[in-house]
């Protein structure tokens, strides 16, 4: 028998909310339905121990997101009737956090909630941005044609965020093989050759000295260093969490060489594609801002959206608010153009695709400048490391 949570209403409106034993959730509602209960919400009580391994290893994560909107999309613009559609998606559902789910959106939407107010009970999987799209197409009427274009966006979105991921993939291995192989060579191999060099008195090279000097460093105050590590990160993160931190950093990170032109055109990417869904959707540009602006990871843009924010409030065009020490030039001078047309949801797309296309570009020109400075950083390694261990010997086998 395991035991199930509800919430429930009787004959007169009363609220009831307990637990039922029974072997499944159908025998569950059924038991309640015999007690004149109107069931509300009903879903197995799980223990503390459960629910951590549920969430650790049944996370829902963005691409089975995309694969739910683009299913849903089809569905509901078929024709579909959307409690039916929630259904078959529940049936085909092979994550248990994401089933479990949608078996409660489908509970709630027969109750007598909206797919926007069954899906903002779950915001671990489902975003603000998502709820207040699902939310504009219900409103407006128009909600299969909302579901294709979040549908369209979010694949774009996911293929983009697959590129970079991607382009990324070579340098970071490479840089992992780097630091395993130094810890290998520093750890088991140079201390065996400091017992052949000690037994000799010939007088060892620098960099030999320097080699056998960051051994011992290695082997002998290894839980220094660890513990250096740990209180840097640790005080890196509280810095982090502080206001003046997290800006500093921010900032910090789009001055950077190559890599900060980059983030700029991810973060520029992402702001327009999401404006395009929620202008498109109909959503008041003061909410688009504001969801924009949750949604924006880094805090310079960030507070300058929360700027243009109190800008358009006081009756300013949105246009002039992107200020050009943060937002190129291009982006308020396009705003404005769509501002005048009535096609600013155009302008928005068209803009994500740009800065997408400069992401790619750009991306793809880093790979190609980290690959010979990873080559350089390896053949000086390897030349040190040959020349440290090769002259010692050299000198001994001259010697006798």
């Amino acid at each position: 028998m395991a035991e199930f949570l509800y919430k429930a209403k009787d004959n007169k409106g009363e609220d009831h909310a307990g637990s039922v034993q029974s072997t499944d959730v159908h025998q569950a509602a059924s038991a309640l339905r015999r007690r004149g209960l109107i069931v509300i919400t009903l879903k197995l009580k799980e223990s503390t121990g459960n629910r951590f391994l549920g969430r650790l290893f049944n996370r829902v994560n963005f691409s089975e997101l995309v694969i739910l909107t683009r299913q849903l999309a089809t569905m509901v613009s078929s024709g579909l009737v959307l409690s039916d559609a929630i259904d078959i998606l529940y049936e085909q559902e092979t994550n248990k956090t994401l089933k479990k789910a949608l078996e409660e959106i489908s509970q709630d939407i027969r109750g007598g909630l909206t797919l926007a107010q069954a899906l903002g009970k779950h915001p671990n999987i489902f975003p603000r941005l998502y709820v207040n799209l699902v939310k504009a197409g219900e409103a407006s009427g128009k909600l299969d044609q909302v579901l294709l274009q979040m549908a369209d966006g979010l694949e774009k979105q996911r293929e983009f965020q697959a590129k970079i991921k991607g382009a990324m993939i070579y340098p970071a291995v490479v840089l992992g093989m780097m630091v395993v192989v130094i810890i290998i060579m520093m750890v088991f191999v140079i201390p065996k050759l400091i017992t052949l060099y000690q037994q000799s008195t010939i007088e060892l090279p620098l960099p030999t000295k320097i080699l056998i000097a960051t051994s011992n460093l290695f082997v002998q105050f290894w839980w220094l260093g660890l513990t250096l590590l740990i209180v840097i990160i640790i005080a890196f993160n509280r810095w982090n969490k502080t206001e003046e931190g997290r800006f500093f950093i921010g900032k910090m990170l789009l001055r950077m060489p190559l890599a900060g032109k980059i983030i700029i055109s991810v973060t520029l990417t992402n702001f327009n594609r999401t404006f395009g869904l929620l202008t498109s959707a109909g959503i008041p540009l003061l909410e688009s801002i504001g969801i924009v602006s949750d949604l924006t990871d880094n805090p310079v843009f960030k507070k300058s959206l929360k700027e243009a924010y109190d800008g358009v409030e006081r009756g300013l065009p949105f246009s002039s608010l992107l200020t050009a020490a943060v937002f190129p030039k291009i982006v308020g001078q396009m705003v404005n153009v769509g501002e005048q047309t009535g096609k600013v949801d155009e302008i928005f797309f068209k803009l994500a695709d740009y800065f997408e296309s400069e992401s790619d570009h750009m991306i793809k020109n880093l790979t190609v400048a980290i690959e010979p400075i990873v080559l350089i950083i390896l053949g000086v390694g390897v030349a040190f490391l040959v020349i440290s261990i090769i002259l010692p010997i050299y000198k001994l086998t001259t010697s006798f």
